[in-house]
């Protein structure tokens, strides 16, 4: 890799290892500044752990993570240009949703104006009826657009999200897709988003890295990820408590390209799970959308499944 004055960081060989785990094994990347990087690879595979080196929330044993232009290791001078979206998040439990984003807003903007931004913030999220209940009683979905309010509140030059789409259905995946973009383009700020979807990711990002049990096995264009991945089969779970209605109506709806297999599971919670295989996620993921809005379906979970997405990666990097 190259030195390029583009890019907003830069990681180079990092590993690191718990134990006798190897968690990241010399991984490299960039982030290119004012893009919106997808950051791909099944469970297990070190997304979390490159995440917290890039943070510097954890420090690699060898290699290098450079974020604008310094080592982000407990360094505190960096971190108001950073906003993050953590997988797991614990909001104070007496706070009101306007009352945490203003308390945010309120470490660089004045009173007035980080009421303001909160509100509109919470407007983007879909949140402005909630704003006066406490986050603890929110759903899991409101939960995770808070999240991402929160990573947005001080427009930050960076967010990084550790799968901030979980909890989402796909209409308010769509809505969050859109504000994000709308960021990039008119305040110039840059993503980096982790992200179990396949579709998701390349839907969004304009540029994606795939990673596998803790290396970098592929960067480069949306266009260029998507056509390595075109030909290979994809697993999705949906989690809801209308699994067979849905399950119907997609059967009725489509074609084998797009649903070339369907299965029924239960999770630990004993939820009934559905389980799509397709050839053509793009056109899967239109499908779903539509028939979620049309027919009121609630999902409690959708994303691809872990062994549908080792699968897919280790076709990746066979040969």
């Amino acid at each position: 890799m190259g030195n390029n004055f583009n890019d907003i960081a830069r990681v180079q060989n990092i590993v690191k290892s718990f134990g006798d785990v190897v968690a990241v094994s010399d991984s490299s990347f960039t982030i290119e500044n004012g893009s919106i990087m997808g950051f791909l690879g099944p469970n297990g595979s070190g997304k979390t752990t490159s995440i917290r080196m890039l943070l510097g929330l954890l420090k690699p044993e060898s290699g290098s993570v450079t974020l604008f232009g310094q080592n982000p290791f407990n360094n505190h001078k960096i971190k108001n240009r950073l906003g993050y979206i953590p997988e797991e998040y614990a909001f104070p439990r007496w706070m009101k949703a306007e009352e945490y984003l203003i308390n945010l807003a309120r470490f660089n903007l004045p009173r007035e104006i980080a009421i303001r931004r909160a509100r509109d913030v919470l407007e983007e999220m879909q949140l402005t009826e909630v704003a006066q209940k406490r986050i603890v009683q929110f759903s899991k979905g409101m939960k995770q657009r808070m999240k991402i309010g929160q990573a947005l509140i001080h427009k930050p030059s960076l967010i990084i999200g550790d799968e901030p789409f979980n909890g989402l259905d796909p209409v308010l995946r769509k809505r969050m897709f859109e504000i994000i973009r709308g960021y990039q383009e008119t305040d110039d700020m840059t993503f980096f988003i982790s992200s179990h979807i396949l579709f998701e990711v390349e839907n969004l990002a304009n540029k994606i890295i795939l990673l596998y049990k803790g290396r970098t096995i592929a960067q480069g264009s949306a266009k260029r990820i998507r056509e390595m991945i075109a030909d290979q089969p994809h697993e999705i779970m949906i989690t809801s408590e209308s699994v067979k209605p849905l399950a119907n109506l997609l059967i009725n709806s489509t074609d084998e390209k797009t649903i070339s297999g369907l299965k029924f599971a239960r999770n630990f919670n004993d939820e009934e799970q559905l389980i799509i295989s397709t050839l053509n996620p793009r056109a899967f993921y239109s499908l779903l959308t539509d028939l979620v809005v049309e027919h009121e379906i609630t999902l409690n979970e959708l994303r691809a499944t872990d062994e549908g997405l080792e699968n897919l990666f280790k076709s990746l990097t066979v040969g």
